[in-house]
């Protein structure tokens, strides 16, 4: 199961539909901003094989949820990808840092976001095909 946090509702579709590409069947939950994604995901009944996490989002950001993440035991090898529309090499480097796997901008071609989501999940997760 895939985890997708973030506060934008077409962003989470595009996400979907690119997730469910080739046919696939995936599940996937969501959660629109960070404090209710943590309280999903430390309640135990939501155990995703990676989040897919929005940097920049009101409230709890992306990279303040991913140190809370990196800080709990329970939840610290959780595979997370940082996905956002910044093109700043600054940005990569400090959720790099903060202990993302991986980061994806979100490009104005829907098959430029869908390759680059391909590749990482299957780096990531190796049944992913």
């Amino acid at each position: 199961m895939i985890f997708i946090v973030d506060d934008n509702p077409s962003d989470i579709e595009l996400a979907k539909i690119a997730l469910s590409a080739n046919g696939r069947k995936v599940s996937i939950s969501t959660a629109t901003d960070g404090e209710s994604a943590l309280a999903m995901l430390r309640s135990g009944r939501l155990l995703p094989s990676l989040v897919l996490l929005d940097l920049n989002m009101p409230g709890m950001g992306g990279i303040e949820m991913l140190r809370e993440m990196r800080a709990d035991n329970f939840l610290k090898d959780l595979p997370v990808v940082v996905v956002t529309s910044s093109s700043l090499e600054s940005d990569k480097k400090d959720v790099i840092a903060a202990g993302a796997n991986d980061f994806i901008r979100k490009h104005l071609s829907f098959d430029r976001f869908r390759k680059d989501l391909e590749f990482v999940l299957r780096r990531l997760l190796p049944n992913f095909a």
